[in-house]
């Protein structure tokens, strides 16, 4: 068998191609503002792997430990919730709080960002929270959009990133959405260690990348396209966002709940990702495994697993949150037999038990000559990728793949090495038949210098329809 070096050389080349393609894990959040006050937000969660979602419900009064590692923080609740909880590792426990709605009617939703950048842990002792438990925190903590960004425009908690999945080889670069029962929005980054912070009705939709203010740069190109011919249909976070906002401009403006709750559920499903769904260029890209629309006004929170016909819903208002109640949960994803109001359906259980840093982490390595310290500590692009164990099977089978073709080349020159030597002179001994042997084929902490300040910006540069207020505000709030 002959195989040209150039044939190599292609199959490698297309194998890297796919091995370094980036990660798209998208999720979608969309807020519908309709008449008499009317506020109902969905999002959809994509993701490699299911998280075998529950909801559980949280009273008042309990305490809880932020799994921040060294000065972790503690809060007691002031907010009973039902949150969507679930596993950060597909064979590990429950330990990490994506989604939900307070009896306030308050709702969190965690997505992805791949440019997400929470700084290096203080050297100081201010409070540290897991990036898992951030939404519970918010939830339990708060009423408002306004008491959430007061909360984190001041440096004084520390959100803690902790790689997660299978073999820690997930980042967590993520950023929140926060909506009140008065329809008010924020979305909450951390870029280079600073929240950046967009605050109003206005923001409307969140996707994933590029960061919320370039997102809304795309979003304006189509401001002048007729959307009715030319509306993007791609599965890309730019895309679903542009769709999004279309969709969810164009909903009626009803005042009857169930088609309310019907409208945004269909825009939810319209940015969703199909199950099964690849593209080669992004080998991650990821199906939607489940989607949630919680109505702040009526205090109703729908959930819809992509596996199951049946949506399900819990009443905050039948809830009963007082102190003492305890925490109850029922599983609805891979839980087929649910559906409809599952009020009834939740039962005691243990409070989630949030993904925490591993104790006594190692020091990051000193770079060396010629080694820059992203280089060092892992560089800030690869930390952008987000999810990286798929690369281990792509590996194998590039190796495989290398062997399969350079076997045959390597035998011709093994055996003419193999009858050389044995043609060499040995005293009384005749040359022997030669026989030709076979063959043989013989982590990232991004260092962020501390800012002296914190930047939290106000943006509000592409309003919904009536809601441009022509006034833009930054601030810089000191350490």
């Amino acid at each position: 068998m002959r195989i040209s070096y150039r044939v190599i050389a292609a199959v490698l080349a297309v194998l890297m191609s796919v091995m370094l393609a980036p990660a798209a894990n998208a999720c979608s959040r969309v807020t519908w503002l309709g008449p008499d006050g009317a506020v109902i937000t969905g999002r959809s969660m994509d993701w490699p792997y299911s998280f075998h979602s529950h909801l559980y419900a949280y009273p008042r009064g309990l305490e809880q430990n932020g799994a921040g590692g060294i000065n972790s923080l503690t809060w007691t609740t002031k907010f009973g919730a039902i949150v969507v909880a679930g596993t950060t590792d597909p064979e590990g426990p429950i330990d990490g709080i994506f989604d939900g709605m307070n009896e306030a009617g308050l709702v969190a939703n965690l997505l992805y960002l791949g440019e997400s950048d929470f700084g290096p842990a203080p050297a100081d002792d201010r409070p540290r929270l897991s990036f898992a438990a951030w939404v519970q925190y918010v939830l339990t903590s708060f009423k408002t959009v306004d008491e959430v960004v007061e909360a984190f425009t001041d440096p004084a908690i520390y959100v803690v990133p902790i790689n997660f999945g299978p073999g820690g080889a997930a980042k967590p670069t993520v950023h929140l959405s926060v909506t009140d029962a008065s329809g008010d929005s924020a979305i909450i980054e951390y870029l280079d260690g600073k929240p950046v912070i967009h605050h109003g009705r206005q923001y409307q939709v969140m996707t994933n990348s590029p960061t919320y203010d370039e997102q809304l740069k795309l979003n304006a190109k189509w401001d002048n396209v007729d959307k009715n011919t030319d509306l993007p249909g791609s599965i890309q976070s730019a895309d679903r966002f542009v769709r999004a906002s279309y969709y969810l401009n164009n909903l009626p403006q009803t005042t009857d709940q169930r088609q309310a709750v019907a409208g945004v559920f269909s825009v939810m499903r319209n940015v969703s990702v199909p199950w099964g769904v690849g593209d080669p260029e992004h080998p991650n890209l990821s199906p939607t495994y489940w989607r949630s629309v919680a109505d702040s006004t009526t205090k109703i929170y729908y959930f819809e697993s992509a596996l199951s016909p049946n949506i399900v819903w819990v009443n905050l208002n039948n809830i009963n949150f007082a102190p003492g109640s305890g925490v109850r949960a029922v599983a609805v994803e891979e839980n087929y037999s649910i559906i409809g109001n599952i009020d009834t359906e939740l039962k005691p259980a243990a409070p989630v038990r949030f993904l925490a840093p591993p104790p006594n982490p190692p020091a990051p390595a000193a770079p060396g000559p010629g080694t820059s310290e992203s280089d060092a500590t892992g560089t800030t692009e690869q930390s952008k990728k987000g999810f990286g164990w798929w690369w281990i099977p792509v590996g194998l089978a590039v190796v495989a793949v290398v062997g399969a073709l350079v076997r045959p080349l390597s035998r011709r020159p093994v055996e003419a090495a193999t009858l050389a030597a044995t043609r060499a002179p040995i005293a009384q001994v005749p040359p022997a038949t030669p026989v030709a042997p076979e063959p043989t084929i013989s982590d990232r902490q991004t260092s962020a210098a501390d800012a002296s300040s914190i930047q939290v910006t106000y943006e509000n540069n592409a309003l919904g329809e009536g809601e441009q207020d022509g006034t833009d505000k930054s601030d810089s709030v000191p350490d």
